[in-house]
């Protein structure tokens, strides 16, 4: 099983190889790499690298909450980027995971330059307003505490099929789930940048990079978010992928694999 360590934790990740452009994919919160079964046959055509989030399935779990940040996160991608040898990739994400990547984007220009495009699905960038955070957090907690005190049974949906581990889910995903699904300003990350954790919602003009936003069209809580992020980044476009949800990548693979196809070949075109 191919790991690589940073910081005491050891991080799962998956490489098919190859020649084709790399596309490096990060999950969502509370899933894990396996949500991106059904994009693998992509590796025909492209370098495919997908990862655990610490706290997630096959990477560690470490019981010290310190060890989950927003600041971890993004150097957590680089360093699974450094173990794969690859300097620049397309970055797909899903609704954490991409609003993980803007920040990766946003937290250095090294770690902007590692990013050739960007692919946005079924997510949002955070908050520009500290009430509506001040909610988001809240459930956060509420979240933390449901996995810390029933494990595996706080897994709803899909995510119940994603491989954690009974450890993983009391004690990974509740960390996880206050210190890097919340968005505190107190984050290491946000402390060192303009306007904190607001700053993905308010810097979304930075991202001076082909962008494709993706949103299954029955995805009512990001569908307002993705509209508003096509307004405002520069060099975007977006798609909606028919008769799927949150999970269209899930629902309606084929039709998801075509436009991520589309998107990537016309980045040489």
């Amino acid at each position: 099983m191919p790991v690589v360590e940073r910081d005491g934790v050891r991080l799962f990740y998956e490489d098919t190889g190859g020649d084709g452009e790399v596309v490096f994919m990060t999950h969502g919160f509370a899933s894990s790499s396996k949500m991106w079964d059904g994009q693998m046959g992509l590796s025909s055509k492209f370098r495919l690298i997908r990862w655990d989030m610490r706290g997630h399935a096959l990477s560690q779990s470490p019981d010290d909450e310190t060890k989950y940040s927003k600041q971890n996160q993004v150097d957590d991608m680089a360093a699974v980027l450094d173990a794969c040898g690859v300097q620049q990739a397309v970055f797909l994400g899903h609704s954490m995971g991409a609003y993980d990547n803007i920040l990766f984007y946003l937290s250095s220009p090294a770690y902007a330059r590692r990013m050739k495009a960007l692919i946005i699905f079924g997510s949002g960038p955070g908050f520009s307003k500290a009430k509506a955070r001040e909610v988001w957090n809240k459930n956060a907690d509420k979240l933390s505490a449901g996995y810390a005190e029933k494990g595996l049974d706080a897994l709803v949906g899909s995510d119940r099929t994603k491989g954690h581990t009974a450890e993983g889910a009391r004690i990974g995903l509740a960390h996880a789930a206050k210190n890097v699904f919340g968005q505190r300003d107190s984050d290491p990350l946000y402390a060192r940048l303009p306007d904190g954790a607001s700053v993905a919602a308010t810097h979304l003009h930075e991202l001076r990079l082909p962008v494709l936003i993706m949103i299954g069209e029955r995805d009512k809580q990001f569908r307002a978010s993705s509209e508003m992020m096509k307004a405002k980044i520069p060099n975007s476009r977006m798609v909606f992928v028919e008769d799927a949800g949150h999970m269209a990548n899930e629902q309606q693979p084929e039709k998801f694999n075509a436009c991520i196809a589309d998107f990537i070949n016309s980045l040489s075109s």
